[in-house]
């Protein structure tokens, strides 16, 4: 839809440029991506084995029981997933699933080879001082400042001025991308929904990018990407 502007010789032209107001958080989300439909996988994880298989492009089956999924590619071999209020990271080049239920954490290889190598691991200090803007669409997006090992002072456009730290759990994945996962509420009157009470962002370094989702109580989890921007 076109906005119609104003211009200097009192006629209304069209401009196709607009703050997409119709899509919030979600305006620079990345197109689905559905490789990994075909794929079955056994998550050798600590207390035991999980299937998941991924029936087609937008429906998988996680321990016996069926669930439409959204997946977004964050680059070649490494995807973010998210299906009812589960939210994860399949990791093809480092053979690993890792998935976030609720307040539990399955981790694992999934090939053979994998076993014993490169496991995702808790980040520890890895992030302490990084500090960051999320731009996830116009006029829109999340600062985090990395104040401590499990904590993340967080803020959301347009009261960026108005800050809470809150708790958070980062884990590497592999190099410079790390999946973080913060927990808290939000303020009113920002661009975040007004239940939001949780977000899970698989951030690259290297990139700058991210993709995650946004969660919160009432409504359907909605999934983000984004580009970074330093702040100092």
């Amino acid at each position: 839809m076109s906005n119609m502007v104003f211009d200097k010789g009192g006629v209304y032209i069209s401009n196709l440029a607009n703050n997409a107001e119709q899509l919030g958080i979600g305006q620079y989300r990345f197109p689905f991506n559905f490789e990994l439909a075909g794929k079955d996988f056994t998550i050798k994880a600590e207390d035991g084995e999980y299937d998941i298989s991924f029936i087609c492009g937008r429906e998988l089956e996680f321990r016996g029981k069926k669930y439409p999924y959204e997946c977004q590619k964050l680059e070649k071999t490494t995807y973010f997933i998210l299906f009812s209020s589960i939210a994860g990271v399949v990791d093809l080049g480092q053979g690993y699933i890792t998935l976030i239920d609720g307040d539990k954490y399955i981790s694992g290889p999934v090939c053979p080879c994998a076993e014993g190598k490169n496991a995702p691991a808790c980040a520890g200090d890895d992030m302490v001082g990084t500090y960051v803007s999320w731009i996830l669409g116009c006029g829109r997006f999340m600062t985090q400042e990395f104040s401590a090992p499990g904590k993340c002072v967080v803020s959301w456009s347009p009261r960026e001025g108005d800050r809470d730290e809150l708790d958070c759990r980062a884990t590497k994945i592999k190099g410079p991308i790390y999946l973080v996962d913060i927990r808290g509420p939000v303020r009113t009157g920002v661009c975040a929904p007004f239940f939001t009470d949780r977000v899970i962002m698989l951030q690259d370094y290297d990139h700058m990018m991210t993709v995650g989702c946004v969660m919160g109580k009432g409504f359907d989890p909605i999934s983000v990407a984004g580009y970074a921007e330093f702040l100092n």
